[in-house]
């Protein structure tokens, strides 16, 4: 498990009260609330959610979440970058089964409400929960405005303030709906084929993963596979892994000097090309850019 830069002692969170805040801005930001936090095995939030929009990018070890959704119980296993957007006032009682350590950012709903408003989004804002996603640049933004607030030197509030707009533009581009909720996707894989198919991926990263492969795993034939898979995740299973290959490439790029050339072939891409071309489709930056702005 990380630990952060600059030590503080451990208290109360300001997002989650049952939280162990490790570190975070407090009151530094006027439109919400950056974190890293503890949160232990079988803790839950309040039974009516959060005042605010909240989203959360776990950064440890694979762990288990449970959660409720139009009271169904609902069960998957988080890798490190996964995250989950729980909007405010929506109730789903999360609870870890492990402990885990968690990014987290609270967003003051009517701050996002005009954001939305300027951006020409039509009718009333709504966050559609997201539980379990892939977001390369989602997690990418959490953990550049809680580094800015472990770092030695005091928080730049310029700085937090245009990444805390980023990722608010973010959630307003991929999770806004003028409607309800999406409904739960029925007809996918069983939750312990589809945390089989991911271990597996995440296990094998930097090789060839064929389709009868991750069919095997999972226990079903190929044919079914791919539909099942999709209807599990909402993604392809070649896009999910994608996304799993460029969080491993985008970590390494940020946490070590390992060449880039070297990261592609270590993240299962053809070359660093490969990577480039990927990384700039998915997130807007190429690998050089990313590790620039890291050193800066």
């Amino acid at each position: 498990m990380e630990t952060p830069a600059k030590s503080e002692s451990p208290t109360v969170s300001a997002i989650k009260p049952h939280l162990v805040r490790l570190s975070g801005s407090g009151a530094d930001l006027d439109e919400g609330v950056v974190e890293r936090g503890l949160e232990r095995a079988g803790g839950g939030e309040a039974a009516d959610g959060p005042s605010r929009h909240v989203v959360v990018v776990h950064t440890g070890g694979p762990a288990d979440l449970r959660w409720s959704a139009d009271g169904r119980p609902r069960r998957e296993r988080f890798h490190r970058g996964q995250a989950l957007v729980n909007p405010a006032g929506w109730a789903s009682r999360p609870r870890w089964e492990q402990d885990a350590e968690l990014m987290l950012v609270a967003l003051e709903p009517a701050w996002l409400e005009k954001l939305a408003t300027e951006s020409d989004l039509p009718g009333p804002l709504e966050l559609t929960p997201r539980f379990h996603v892939t977001d390369p640049f989602l997690g990418m933004l959490v953990e550049r405005l809680v580094a800015e607030y472990e770092g030695p030197q005091p928080a730049d509030p310029l700085y937090a303030q245009s990444m805390l707009q980023a990722l608010a533009a973010h959630l307003i581009r991929t999770a806004a709906t003028r409607g309800p909720a999406l409904p739960e996707r029925e007809g996918g894989l069983a939750p312990k084929r589809l945390n089989r198919v991911i271990d597996h991926m995440n296990g094998s990263l930097d090789g060839r993963l064929p389709l009868p492969e991750l069919a095997a795993v999972a226990g079903v034939s190929a044919s079914h596979f791919t539909r099942a898979f999709r209807a599990s995740t909402g993604q392809s299973p070649h896009q999910y892994l994608v996304r799993l290959r460029l969080e491993r490439a985008r970590r390494a790029l940020l946490t070590t000097d390992t060449p880039i050339a070297a990261i592609a072939r270590l993240c299962g891409f053809a070359d660093q090309s490969h990577l480039t071309r990927t990384m700039r489709l998915h997130t807007g930056l190429t690998p050089a850019a990313l590790r620039a702005g890291r050193d800066r």
